[in-house]
């Protein structure tokens, strides 16, 4: 099964990327595998800096979900109050002089949860105040993915069906379903193939759902390709029902 998305930029370099979505995506997830799978994070974390707000340092460590190892990066930064607009979002990516596909793909990533969060709470995109999206950490998430993605020069980002989760989680506006709407509409909006997943608890969180959506080009299985790098990007928790990791497989075209 596949469904034919936008891709975040095409390099012509016959380099294919895959991400394994089995155990849910977030932002922090995909972040940590790309780099683990190459992209260097101290040009990531220059183009995070470049936003213009608080200082922020993306920390790498070594961890083990299920006895495999991963990298996991957290964002450290101030206590962030802030409910941005997707305008005022918009205003730190313009005045931010990231890279052409950086920006873009951050761009883009940020203009479909404004659209997700206003068909959910039926008003327009621009009178859309991000709230957890909105915060330094995600701000950081969403151009670090974008800026260590462009950084692997990839021809073909592929994704596989994404794992969602179930139950209930609680967010800034209470207790809400999972998947949350938002990733759901972002999801649909995409034509992305997801299902429940093993885990019931909220497994893709809306800025994962968003930066898949704008960066990948393909969903389905692992593409023809001859593997050259592997990245293991782990989440906070430790599920008990499967490794709660992001994979990104790189190669080659075949």
């Amino acid at each position: 099964m596949s469904a034919t998305g936008r891709g975040a930029a095409t390099a012509g370099t016959g380099r294919v990327g895959w991400f394994d979505c089995a155990a849910g995506a977030a932002g922090d997830m995909l972040l940590a595998a790309v780099v683990d799978a190459g992209a260097d994070l101290d040009v990531v974390a220059e183009h995070v800096g470049r936003l213009g707000v608080e200082p922020m340092t993306l920390r790498r460590t070594l961890v083990e979900r299920h006895a495999i190892g991963a990298v996991k990066i957290d964002v450290l930064a101030p206590a962030d109050a802030e409910h941005r607009t997707w305008k005022g979002v918009r205003a730190l990516l313009d005045a931010a002089d990231l890279p052409g596909p950086v920006a873009a793909l951050a761009h883009d990533a940020f203009a479909r949860l404004a659209a997700a969060e206003g068909r959910v709470h039926r008003i327009d995109p621009q009178d859309v105040h991000f709230h957890e999206v909105g915060a330094l950490d995600a701000l950081a998430d969403v151009v670090g993915v974008a800026s260590a993605l462009h950084l692997l020069e990839l021809d073909e980002l592929h994704a596989s069906p994404v794992a969602l989760g179930s139950g209930t989680s609680r967010g800034s506006h209470g207790l809400i379903p999972v998947p949350a709407p938002a990733t759901l509409e972002i999801l649909r909006a995409a034509q992305a193939p997801c299902y429940a997943g093993p885990s019931p608890r909220e497994m893709c969180t809306p800025t994962g759902a968003a930066l898949l959506a704008a960066a990948v080009t393909t969903w389905g299985q692992l593409p023809r390709m001859v593997p050259r790098a592997i990245g293991v990007g782990a989440g906070s928790r430790d599920l008990a029902e499967v490794p709660n990791v992001v994979r990104l497989v790189v190669g080659d075209r075949a």
